[in-house]
């Protein structure tokens, strides 16, 4: 009988319960353990938080440190890191894991791209990969592939690149409450310009590092880069999202931009809207030069749904990789892997 990949996930909120829901019901992976620090979730029965469904007797763990140890002589083959968007926040998990003998996929979207904004971390990590001989990678569909990856392969057929303009026109309303929390839906615009000003609120994070990879790998020789502050989309009518109702004149969600120019001309642009009942919802990918590609994606790609998608189907290939830190420029055209077991890697 063909073996699956062993995962050990690390981090159970909203998002986190999808994950594991997902691990569980493919075939080719096996959920070894789930770990949350939150002291709520301390015991409880997967199946009891989980929406629908679902073959697994685990229960929640706290203590990571105590998981490596009952797994030490027989470590599951890749941990899943879903806990913080800050580099910093999480290389100590990493390390564990690495040290424990697993190969590590996180969302942490500093480590999309961590060479420019992170670099100590980023030599550190790599250091720890190689001799560990062990994988890092971060990924997600955002930064991860729509804003990033998905213009860097466009632009192959392209012999001579002028601009590049990425757009993710995202409506909100069927995204988990955690991120319509984020983009700030239902507050009025003083408490939504608080809120990102303090960062009490994020917006989106991932921006610059999408930028960054795209200009690197390019290498377009960007002078300058900048994100934008986010910009409140007001409601011009009553809207009821699952988490909340915007009434008129309330934030529907934001908009935001990051730009890289050299010599004073725009190279590169992505626009990041999301927000409650976007219409029209699409990604689009606009590379003007010789030839040019307009590539869009009507309705948009539901993020929740394709994150998950994204970290499940590069498990086999961030295990089979040679050790190190990489991101997604640097690993084969990343493709669905659900057919794919331990035993053919």
């Amino acid at each position: 009988m063909p073996k699956p990949f062993r995962v050990i996930q690390i981090g159970f909120g909203t998002l986190g319960r999808s994950i594991a829901k997902a691990i569980i019901q493919r075939e080719n992976l096996q959920l070894d353990a789930v770990v949350d620090v939150n002291p709520e979730l301390k015991g409880k029965r997967l199946s009891d938080l989980i929406e629908g469904e679902i073959d697994s007797t685990l229960t929640i763990r706290d203590d990571l440190q105590q998981v490596l140890s009952d797994f030490k002589d027989n470590p599951a083959d890749v941990a899943i890191v879903s806990t913080s968007s800050a580099l910093a926040k999480v290389v100590p998990t990493i390390s564990d894991c690495l040290n424990a003998g697993m190969d590590v996929l996180s969302l942490c979207e500093e480590l999309s791209f961590p060479y420019e904004k992170n670099p100590e971390l980023s030599k550190k990590l790599d250091e720890m990969g190689q001799k560990t001989k062990k994988s890092i990678l971060g990924t997600g569909i955002n930064p991860g592939f729509l804003m990033d990856l998905l213009p860097i392969f466009l632009s192959a057929p392209i012999q001579h690149v002028e601009t590049i303009h990425v757009t993710r026109n995202m409506n909100s309303s069927s995204r988990r409450a955690a991120f319509q929390k984020k983009i700030g839906t239902g507050m009025t615009k003083q408490d939504f310009e608080h809120a990102i000003s303090t960062g009490a609120i994020t917006g989106h994070v991932g921006l610059v590092e999408s930028l960054q990879m795209i200009g690197d790998t390019l290498n377009m020789g960007l002078e300058h880069v900048e994100e934008l502050p986010p910009e409140p989309v007001i409601a011009d009518k009553k809207i009821v999202t699952p988490f909340a109702t915007v009434e008129k004149g309330m934030v529907r969600g934001l908009k935001s931009r990051a730009i890289g120019q050299k010599a004073g001309k725009t190279l590169i642009t992505l626009d990041f809207n999301a927000y409650a009942d976007a219409d029209p919802a699409y990604d689009e990918v606009r590379i003007d030069g010789h030839p040019s590609i307009h590539q869009r994606m009507e309705g948009g790609v539901h993020g929740d749904h394709a994150t998950i998608g994204m970290l499940l189907n590069l498990i086999p290939v961030i295990i089979d990789a040679k050790p190190g830190l990489y991101t997604m420029r640097d690993i084969p055209a990343p493709h669905n892997t659900e057919r794919i077991f331990k035993d053919s890697v």
